[in-house]
């Protein structure tokens, strides 16, 4: 990745912060920025973002932050959570056609005073069919109301360098009128390894399933021996070994739907969790064990930490695209 030409300083507002995937996508596409503040709420989230960035203060919640709070800033980034509009106004009693009452709205109330250059937004691909095809068009309205030219894609790490199954929409608007050449979507890249590549050469041991447990998944899922050549994921939703050498889509712990299984060794299977190293590895992440990317804070376990990476960005992928972008406008 090539750095940017020399530019004025990108001043960076990080909504819904999680463990702070935009920022750690600015410094791997190598922009020129400073992130003049965050907001969450989550405390696992919080101390995590803040043992990799202690000097960024948090804004706390979004709904009660006042535009005038906050310094001005030219980026507004965030994976913001989202609900139906109109399931939310009825059950909150609140007008919110148009987004008021949920977080988008809060988005758009303070991007609308403080009138940031460039919005990126990330949301699920669900949110554009079905029930959410609504509500995505009215988030396209209201960012057009209050001044901004918009691009939208769906875009899959797969496709980017890292071997996990990961579809997520990215929106991003600009305020006034984009280049009529302007593309969002960033040439494809191929995969830097796949699945076996991205694992940790010695995973250890109480992540791994007995010989009990084991032959009691093959009696529920009704499968056959997992005998396999090279490390592959296992689908256990599905009940199904990922013969594509890729992993499914990472997600918090609790979700408990990703499993290894490596080679049989002295003739018993092999079946195991992720570690945490291999979650954020599949997250976009460089974890050499020795000059780790992100670093875990001491206080929080194999759940806290595995539920932020479930619920994050690729950090890869949020590189390639801040770099694609930023080629086009900078």
């Amino acid at each position: 990745m090539h750095r940017l030409p020399n530019h004025d300083i990108i001043n960076v507002f990080e909504g819904f912060a999680g463990y702070g995937g935009a920022t750690f996508g600015l410094k791997r596409a190598r922009i020129n920025h400073n992130v003049i503040g965050f907001s969450e709420v989550d405390p696992d989230a919080i101390e995590l973002y803040q043992y990799n960035f202690p000097n960024v203060p948090n804004f706390g919640d979004i709904t009660h932050l006042e535009p005038d709070d906050i310094p001005d800033f030219d980026l507004f980034t965030g994976g913001f959570p989202c609900q139906p509009f109109s399931t939310v106004g009825k059950r909150q009693g609140q007008a919110d056609e148009r987004g008021r009452g949920t977080l988008f709205g809060d988005i758009i109330r303070i991007c609308e005073v403080k009138q940031p250059q460039y919005i990126l937004l990330e949301n699920v691909k669900g949110l554009l069919t079905g029930k959410m095809k609504a509500t995505f068009e009215i988030i396209i309205d209201e960012l057009k109301r209050i001044g901004y030219d918009t691009r939208y894609a769906v875009l899959n790490s797969k496709d980017y360098g890292i071997p996990q199954t990961r579809e997520r929409l990215w929106i991003f608007a600009y305020l006034g009128q984009l280049p009529e050449s302007f593309n969002l979507i960033p040439p494809t890249m191929p995969l830097q390894g796949y699945l076996k590549d991205f694992l940790d050469p010695n995973p250890a041991p109480e992540l791994y399933k007995s010989q009990k447990q084991i032959a009691r998944i093959h009696e529920i899922h009704h499968n056959d021996i997992f005998d396999v050549e090279e490390p592959l994921c296992y689908d256990i939703y599905n009940r199904k070994i990922r013969t594509d050498r890729i992993c499914m889509t990472v997600t918090p712990p609790e979700h408990n739907v990703i499993r290894i299984i490596e080679p049989m060794q002295n003739g018993e299977e092999r079946f195991r969790k992720l570690s945490l190293d291999e979650h954020f590895r599949l997250m976009g992440f460089r974890m050499n064990g020795n000059n780790n990317e992100i670093q875990f804070p001491p206080t929080q376990n194999y759940t806290k930490l595995g539920r932020r990476a479930g619920n994050g960005w690729d950090v890869n992928l949020v590189g390639i695209l801040l770099n694609h972008i930023f080629w086009q406008l900078l």
